[in-house]
C-alpha cells in the first residue's frame, strides 16, 4: 500500500512540477540591446539604448563597417569620456584601466559581432558609451539611459 501511495505522489509531483516553480523576475532576465555603426562612418546608429536600474543587460555590437574596427565601452559619467578616450590610444586592446569603465566589448573587425553582459547601474541616470579605437571616441558616442 505504501508503494502505491509513493508512486501516486511521484506521478502527481511530475505532472504539477511546472506549477510550483516561480518565473524569473524582470530583474533576473537578461535584456539584449543591439548596437551598430552607421556603415563606414564614425557614428553609432543607435544614439540611445535603455535599461532598468539593476537589470541584467547583454550588449551585442555588430560592426557593419567594411573598413574600420570598433568596440563599445560604457562609462559611469560623461566627464570620463575624454580621459578614457585618450588613455585608450596606448592601452592594450584600446581598453585602459579606469574605474569609470562599467563594461566593454572586445574590438570587432569589419563584419564581426562582439558582446558583453553586465548589470545596469543601480542608480537611474545617463551613462555614456563610446568607441575607444584611437580617435573614434570624438564622434562615436551614445547614451545608456537607466530608468528606475
Amino acid at each position: 500500500m505504501f508503494s502505491h501511495i509513493a508512486a501516486a505522489f511521484v506521478i502527481l509531483l511530475s505532472l504539477g512540477a511546472g506549477r510550483f516553480t516561480s518565473e524569473p523576475s524582470s530583474e533576473d532576465k537578461i535584456v539584449t540591446l543591439e548596437l551598430r555603426p552607421i556603415g563606414n562612418e564614425l557614428e553609432f546608429e543607435q544614439k540611445e539604448i535603455r535599461a532598468k536600474a539593476g537589470q541584467k543587460i547583454r550588449v551585442v555590437f555588430t560592426n557593419t563597417s567594411s573598413v574600420m574596427p570598433h568596440n563599445v565601452v560604457i562609462l559611469d559619467a560623461a566627464s570620463a569620456i575624454d580621459r578614457v578616450g585618450v588613455a585608450a590610444m596606448t592601452a592594450e586592446n584600446y581598453i585602459p584601466e579606469d574605474e569609470a569603465i562599467l563594461a566593454y566589448t572586445s574590438v570587432a573587425g569589419p563584419g564581426e559581432t562582439v558582446e558583453v553582459a553586465f548589470t545596469a547601474p543601480a542608480e537611474p541616470g545617463e551613462y555614456p558609451f563610446i568607441c575607444t579605437v584611437p580617435g573614434h571616441y570624438y564622434m562615436m558616442r551614445g547614451i545608456l539611459k537607466v530608468t528606475g
